[in-house]
């Protein structure tokens, strides 16, 4: 069966497929001379596994087809980081992990990818472990309780005052700060780290 025929969803950079198949029923084929092989249905690969193959074989000086199965083994190397030191909750991913290739087969969820300068542990991750994408997060931008510079700007009239967060966010997040000086309760969306603007 031809590589063309599956589509490949795995998720991550692959590095390579490993493909093996195996004949379920050698039978429908004996006394064939193979004529024409095309596969019945196209086959989605999403992760690594057995997946069955349907071919239909067309044999010469015959107007019958055959149905053939094919058992796939599928697996594929991909990329990914794995731990070298203990990373602590909260932490930072750099310099506490190496990039390498894993089998998918050994993965039991989806690699992490992306730069571990931008990330830190969701949980506590030993020396050696595959850094999964559940096991890491965007540490936030604000923290609560931490003074914050408040925007506010409509109709081209900018006003910017001091406000305490009242809730961690991220960037983009909406939080709501408490003016230092009114002590009204505001909306707003993080926009950096020291900066929220108004939500009108």
């Amino acid at each position: 069966m031809a590589l063309k025929n599956i589509d490949f969803a795995i998720p991550g950079r692959v590095e390579r497929l490993l493909v093996n198949g195996r004949v379920l029923n050698q039978q429908v084929i004996e006394n064939c001379k193979i004529n024409s092989i095309t596969p019945l249905h196209r086959l989605t690969v999403k992760r690594a596994g057995r997946y069955l193959a349907q071919l239909k074989v067309k044999c010469e000086n015959s107007f019958l087809t055959r149905t053939l199965n094919v058992e796939l083994e599928i697996d594929a190397e991909v990329w990914g980081f794995r731990t070298i030191d203990v990373v602590e909750r909260g932490e930072a991913l750099v310099g506490k992990v190496k990039r390498e290739k894993f089998l998918l087969s050994t993965i039991r969820g989806e690699l992490f990818n992306g730069d571990p300068a931008k990330v830190v542990a969701r949980i506590k991750l030993l020396p050696g472990m595959a850094v999964l994408k559940r096991f890491v997060e965007v540490p936030f931008a604000i923290k609560r309780g931490q003074l914050v510079k408040v925007v506010a700007e409509k109709g081209g009239i900018y006003v910017e005052t001091l406000g305490r967060a009242l809730q961690n966010g991220r960037v983009g997040d909406i939080i709501k700060v408490k003016n230092v000086y009114s002590g009204k309760i505001i909306e707003g969306r993080v926009k950096d780290e020291e900066s929220v603007v108004v939500i009108f």
